[in-house]
């Protein structure tokens, strides 16, 4: 069975209930930020006569269903992930009692929902503050608190329909909030709201049209610093750690090609620690972005995979040139001195500091950043805009990233010419993201 789409207000009315906090860790939760968990999880919804034995367990109503207000809880993603998963609660006087709070609340949150539907549905200025919260066009109509509801509301299927919406989003819609969500893993400041702002009306002075105004914007992304030296970091480190992957291609006859060996699953928490706290442009952003690749690789050599490809027993020597192999041997000769020395002379590598300054020499090669660049934009693509990795569903296998992959090449890596963002943004997929 499919799982439950929420509607915005619905997920808006969760978290405005309980708090705006997590309810497994009780830390504060932003509405961007939170996802619905199922008390009672949600597989149950397709087997009655299991739902029927948690039902007497949990001494739940005849009635209880699995999705509705009162088996939903606010989470963060990790929360719900890592705590909660999609296990059954211990039965505990706590689950019950919780459940029991669960069941009496569900009118007063349904009522939140409804009242944030008629007040959207009445006044049509606040569509005027919806388009302006995605496009950092900003207002001083409205309370922080307004603001917020009204975040809440911004991708309600029920109100994708809206004639006065969209005709607002046609003429000024830019999502830049997302932008920063899907290749930052964060919510962009105020000032880089502004710096956008300043560009896309720039763009849109010298005649562009929305589509190019789009392209161009989020084509920058690729570039800015704060992507550039965190995310392509991260797939420099994993091809010099791991090599690449074998993978299936039916372009012009069934083959195998070289890909990427990084998972979105691996890519996405190792960008959002390397950016943990960076924010381009102020005064101490480099400082802290540097701070955050020293701890990663630190901890990257220390994980159990990393340990296990490179034992501690291996030498200087041999540790740099699996780490070289790994990378398409990119290190010159006094290079690979350079990250043997690191080892001071030593005749096995347990020094956890040099192994990592070694993998980060090689990762940070500059023959190792062009050689890759076209393989990782294509891959960026695959997981910024569509969020999944490049043979996951509805893709069956790596086709779809050779035909980039080719096309890119065939423009000498010129992304613009090759239409290659252009392809993603229009893409049903992408669309289809946002209900579109």
């Amino acid at each position: 069975m499919a799982k439950h789409k929420f509607t915005y207000a619905q997920r808006y009315a969760v978290w405005k209930h309980h708090g705006s906090r997590c309810y497994w860790c009780d830390e504060p939760l932003g509405i961007m930020d939170t996802t619905i968990d199922h008390f009672i999880p949600e597989y149950l919804e397709n087997k009655p006569t299991e739902l029927d034995k948690v039902r007497a367990d949990y001494a739940l109503s005849p009635r209880f269903v699995i999705n509705d207000y009162c088996n939903w809880l606010p989470s963060h993603a990790r929360c719900n992930s890592v705590s909660k998963g999609s296990k059954l609660p211990k039965l505990t006087f706590l689950a019950i009692a919780t459940l029991d709070k669960l069941a009496r609340d569900a009118d007063v949150v349904r009522s939140i929902e409804h009242g944030l539907k008629n007040k959207i549905k009445e006044d049509k200025r606040f569509a005027q503050l919806m388009v302006g919260l995605q496009t950092g066009v900003q207002t001083n109509a409205f309370t922080n608190e307004q603001k917020e509801e009204m975040k809440a509301l911004l991708a309600d299927p029920e109100l994708e329909m809206d004639e006065d919406i969209q005709l607002l989003r046609k003429e000024v819609y830019l999502d830049v909030e997302q932008h920063y969500i899907d290749f930052l893993n964060r919510k962009p400041d105020p000032n880089s709201l502004a710096f956008w702002s300043n560009q896309i009306s720039e763009r849109r002075s010298r005649g562009a049209d929305n589509a190019s105004v789009l392209v161009g914007v989020s084509s920058a992304f690729f570039l800015r610093s704060e992507f550039y030296d965190s995310g392509y970091l991260v797939y420099r480190i994993y091809r010099a750690a791991f090599g690449s992957a074998a993978g299936k291609s039916t372009l012009g006859g069934t083959h195998e090609l070289s890909v990427p060996i990084i998972r979105l699953s691996e890519f996405a928490p190792a960008l959002q620690q390397i950016g943990q706290g960076v924010v381009e442009g102020t005064s101490d952003w480099q400082t802290q972005l540097e701070g955050n690749k020293a701890k990663f690789m630190s901890e990257f050599v220390s994980r159990s995979r990393f340990i296990l490809a490179y034992p501690n027993s291996m030498t200087p020597a041999q540790f740099v040139d699996q780490l070289n192999m790994n990378a398409g041997n990119v290190l010159s000769a006094s290079e690979r001195t350079t990250a043997i020395n690191l080892f001071g002379g030593a005749v096995n590598t347990t020094n956890t500091t040099a192994r990592a300054q070694a993998l980060r020499q090689v990762a940070e090669d500059q023959d190792l950043n062009n050689a890759e660049f076209n393989r990782a934009f294509v891959l960026m693509l695959y997981f910024g805009y569509l969020r999944r990795n490049p043979n996951d569903p509805p893709d069956a296998d790596f086709s779809g990233y050779d035909f980039w992959l080719k096309k890119l090449n065939e423009f000498n890596g010129d992304y613009g010419a090759a239409e290659m963002v252009k392809g993603f943004i229009t893409s049903d997929e992408y669309r289809q993201r946002f209900g579109s």
